[in-house]
């Protein structure tokens, strides 16, 4: 009798431990279920890429919606400078970038429409990659880390609003007057450029290039939106560019050809000093956040910059270590802290660099770039 409730002991004490496991087991699976909050990005450029890459690194569920397919071409100085190109390492794509062809930026040169300044070296590297290459490159990188991505689907806009959302749309189009530029980019060939980048200033706006893969010179820039009007870029460009440019570069313009399905335009642009001073309880990153001005160069770091700072309160919150109100509340303060400054000098320094009463002082600035350049690239990253 001793021995069988000795059988009956050990038999009650394994089908206890048993118990014990399966509701161990069945509370961390409920646990990790309930406490993995899926992201959905609405937005597949720059922004929205990165930080879907940056996500998946650190193990969040990620679903980006893109409006559009890849690759495409897009309005961008595909000019990377500033602390994004070290964020591209940290995401794992600049070796990826570099074996498609995507170049280092080591000197700049301006030009007014009389002066222009010494071939200088910038403070660091920039990274110049077109966004045909640059999109689909980090599109296969996200996808490869587990990522969902859909192309070609436009989002409700009253599902902009639901918890766990993040806008990476892009900038909204400003329909008020004073919305008076439009943005222009095609890729030429056969181009010598003096410097990796050079920017041409005139009266009518200003246009940067800097050389991507396969030789093809970026065109990219600004331009007053009454001039669009009439014009015809695709038979036009040639005649555009000779009017944009110093006169110093008309000759090199006889033998060079543009890339078919490179023209892109994109209305509507405007800038303030207000645009990280939100009360709505959406979330983002990238030019959705806000748009600094273009002649900086620093729109895209900026993307690049803005994601990486959403990723780690944004998994946060996926892990319910915080609410998605909570969330929202530190990250608008975060990002105000972290580029309200470059914005507050970028945003005048624009207006007064495309001015046309302020000619002379842009000629002055461009003709003594060289004595000021490094605090004018501090100040703007």
């Amino acid at each position: 009798i001793p021995y069988l409730e000795s059988i009956r002991s050990c038999k009650m004490a394994a089908e206890g431990a048993t118990s014990r496991f399966v509701q161990s087991f069945l509370f961390c699976f409920l646990h990790c279920y309930m406490t993995t909050r899926p992201i959905h990005i609405v937005g597949g450029g720059v922004g929205g890429l990165a930080l879907g890459i940056r996500l998946r690194q650190l193990d969040v569920k990620t679903r980006i919606s893109e409006s559009g397919t890849y690759p495409r071409h897009r309005v961008c100085g595909e000019f990377i400078s500033g602390r994004g190109v070290k964020l591209l390492r940290e995401l794992g794509v600049f070796d990826a970038f570099l074996g498609g062809g995507g170049k280092l930026a080591e000197t700049m040169k301006f030009f007014g429409t009389r002066a222009m300044s010494p071939v200088i070296r910038m403070p660091q590297p920039a990274f110049c990659i077109s966004r045909y290459a640059m999109d689909r490159i980090m599109s296969d990188q996200f996808k490869s880390m587990g990522g969902e991505l859909c192309t070609g689907l436009r989002v409700a806009s009253e599902k902009l609003r639901d918890e766990g959302t993040v806008l990476a749309n892009g900038r909204k189009p400003n329909t008020e007057k004073h919305a008076t530029w439009t943005g222009y980019k095609f890729h030429v060939q056969g181009l010598k450029l003096e410097a990796d980048l050079e920017m041409h200033f005139n009266n009518g706006g200003y246009l940067g290039m800097c050389a991507v893969e396969k030789d093809w010179v970026n065109v990219c820039g600004l331009m007053p939106s009454k001039h669009v009007t009439g014009l015809n870029l695709r038979s036009q460009w040639k005649g555009f560019l000779r009017s944009n440019l110093h006169p110093k570069k008309h000759q090199a313009l006889e033998t060079i050809e543009m890339m078919e399905g490179s023209i892109c335009f994109v209305s509507g642009i405007s800038y303030n000093t207000h645009q990280l001073k939100r009360t709505d309880p959406l979330v983002r990153v990238g030019d959705r956040m806000s748009t600094i001005p273009p002649l900086t160069g620093n729109g895209m770091s900026l993307a690049i910059e803005s994601a990486w700072l959403a990723s780690e309160p944004i998994a946060q919150y996926a892990s319910s270590k915080n609410n998605w109100t909570e969330m929202t509340e530190s990250l608008t303060g975060l990002q105000s802290r972290y580029f309200q400054k470059r914005l507050a000098v970028s945003i005048p320094l624009q207006s007064l660099l495309m001015a046309q009463k302020m000619h002379g002082i842009r000629e002055f600035m461009i003709k003594h770039l060289s004595c000021f350049h490094q605090t004018l690239f501090r100040l703007t990253r």
